[in-house]
């Protein structure tokens, strides 16, 4: 799926109160083309750093991410600036 990204969140880290893990990631958030939308759509996508390392991501970046079976980012790749 292409995005092109319009909004980066804060990157955020430490321990959830709630369960006592720890965390560490950033949301983006981009538009991308849906056949069922009259103009552009808009997707918000939760990077999980705990998971994974991911590449530097900037406003008006295009990036085309990969998922796998289950739902989860298999790969980003930042395609244009």
């Amino acid at each position: 799926m292409k995005l092109q990204i319009v909004g980066v969140g804060q990157r955020r880290s430490g321990i959830s109160k709630s369960s006592g893990k720890e965390y560490d990631g950033q949301t983006i958030y981009g538009l991308k083309h849906d056949r069922e939308v009259d103009g552009q759509a808009t997707k918000e996508v939760y990077l999980n750093y705990m998971a994974r390392d991911f590449p530097k991501i900037e406003v008006g970046d295009i990036v085309d991410i990969d998922y796998t079976d289950r739902g989860f980012i298999d790969d980003i790749v930042v395609l244009d600036a």
